[in-house]
């Protein structure tokens, strides 16, 4: 379902509310088979402490269409990179080879989680995957900067030095952003071709609402969620001094915290783990991904190296 830019417009103007998105609507904890216009609030406030202005109406019509909603507290949704371990787990230490899952991050900044095994680009360079705001921070950050593992807040140094950043994407303040991303080339030998504690990486694959989804990530290792909505518009803190926009965003449950910025999230299966998303973002209510789509359309196709192109 397409939702007008209007009607997302007027919605995303009321109080309380950080963006939508298109998915199930949920009653209670129950996922039903109706599609609605999915509207994220900060918190959940009783009708009679807003304003008729900000109030949510059961239906909205466009296009001779109705569509039902669903609102959904997400709580404070910001970047997830940790800026110093509250207490030192195996993933926050130094791994040779290094599976995906791990501490992972900029020299210069945090501590964020190495999200792929070895990729190979279009043009044969092999690099890994992660957040650009844990490889290649706004305004902190130039091609071939080190990558460390683990990373800075978890006691990386100049001896832990894993690759070079190639590329990460521009977030901008004020318009829309499609993905917070980075590629970094590596050594291949430095690495596993597998996700810690989830098992042998097989590659992409295209997300569905019916799925469990797995992450395996630095901070909270391997958790599992659903997907409550896609194509999400939504403004996120930690970039700017105002929450920046991104779109086109995939909607999860809760599965993350501080750290687990970069890992990968996707399904198992027989053949191995696919990735679906890019984790960049979260609350203690919810978890935001980049849709893989949307990470190839800024890099170009990546693919597990030695894997059939």
């Amino acid at each position: 379902m397409d939702i007008p830019e209007s009607v997302r417009d007027d919605i995303e103007s009321r109080a309380n509310v950080v963006g939508t998105a298109v998915g199930p609507k949920r009653v209670g904890d129950r996922k039903t088979d109706e599609e609605a216009l999915i509207v994220l609030v900060s918190r959940k406030l009783p009708e009679a402490q807003l304003s008729e202005r900000d109030r949510i109406p059961e239906e909205i019509e466009f296009d001779d269409t109705t569509c039902k909603t669903d609102v959904q507290e997400v709580g404070d949704v910001r970047t997830q990179a940790a800026t110093e371990p509250e207490e030192r787990y195996d993933r926050e230490r130094r791994w040779r080879p290094a599976p995906a899952g791990v501490s992972f991050g900029h020299v210069e900044t945090t501590a964020g989680t190495l999200g792929s095994p070895p990729l190979e680009t279009e043009d044969g360079t092999t690099v890994v995957l992660t957040n650009a705001h844990v490889a290649a921070p706004i305004g902190a950050a130039e091609p071939g900067d080190d990558v460390l593992q683990p990373g800075p807040a978890d006691g990386g140094t100049d001896e832990d030095v894993v690759g070079s950043l190639v590329e990460g994407s521009e977030i901008v303040a004020g318009e829309p952003n499609t993905t917070d991303s980075a590629i970094v080339a590596v050594d291949p030998d430095d690495f596993e071709d597998s996700v810690l504690g989830v098992g042998p990486f097989a590659g992409f694959t295209e997300p569905s609402t019916d799925a469990t989804f797995t992450k395996s990530g630095r901070t909270t290792g391997v958790t599992t969620g659903d997907l409550r909505g896609r194509d999400a518009r939504i403004r996120v803190r930690g970039y700017h001094e105002e929450p920046t926009l991104f779109t086109g965003v995939d909607v999860f449950g809760p599965m993350s915290a501080a750290g687990d910025s970069g890992s990968l999230i996707g399904v198992e299966g027989e053949d191995g783990f696919r990735a679906t998303d890019l984790l960049f973002a979260g609350s203690d209510r919810t978890t935001l991904a980049i849709p893989m789509d949307a990470v190839e359309a800024e890099h170009g196709e990546l693919a597990p190296v030695g894997a059939d192109n």
